[in-house]
């Protein structure tokens, strides 16, 4: 039982236990359970599926009991006519051409990132569109700096005259401040 795991087995898990290699290929360990369907249940499956004879409970007796054999078999036959290779030397990823295109990925990347505006940039003179990156007229950059004083003004003026001194209506339209 799992609970008893640490005292049965003391150090299995830090040692990879529940996981397989079946290949020299690095970092290529795979699940218990995931191994016994790549191999014993693949080699052991039928033509009709485990549907087409459990119905039969002598047939699926000899089944569980003689699968391991089957795959073994089917197994034994793919390494005589090397159908199977356990000689994985590397990852796919590891190769050099891989490693090539990975990197001018990279490369392009960084590229495209570096193009772009820095908008917290501090040492720009002059106010940029972060869209397009151009300069901005400076009557509009004029207006984009002092847009937060003007919006406290007109707050101020619509607390005085609408809710302290009640000279205007409450309800009546605002004017639209000019920038």
């Amino acid at each position: 039982m799992l609970v008893n795991l640490p005292q049965q087995s003391k150090g299995l898990l830090q040692a990879n236990g529940f996981s397989v290699s079946r290949s020299d290929t690095p970092a290529s360990r795979t699940a218990v359970d995931m191994t016994i369907d790549q191999t014993i249940n693949k080699h052991a499956k039928t033509s009709g599926g485990i549907v087409g004879f459990s119905r039969s409970l002598p047939a699926y007796y000899r089944w569980c009991v003689t699968r391991h054999n089957r795959a073994q078999y089917v197994s034994a036959t793919c390494q005589m006519a090397t159908i199977e290779s356990k000689n994985y030397e590397t990852h796919k990823e590891s190769s050099l051409s891989e490693r090539k295109l990975s990197e001018k990925a990279v490369k392009k990347t960084m590229d495209t990132f570096s193009a772009f505006l820095n908008p917290f940039d501090t040492e720009r003179k002059h106010l940029l569109c972060t869209s397009s990156g151009q300069k901005v007229p400076e009557n509009v950059a004029d207006d984009l700096l002092k847009v937060e004083d003007v919006g406290k003004k007109s707050f101020k003026k619509f607390v005085d005259t609408r809710l302290k001194d009640k000279k205007t209506r409450f309800h009546k339209p605002l004017t639209k401040t000019k920038l």
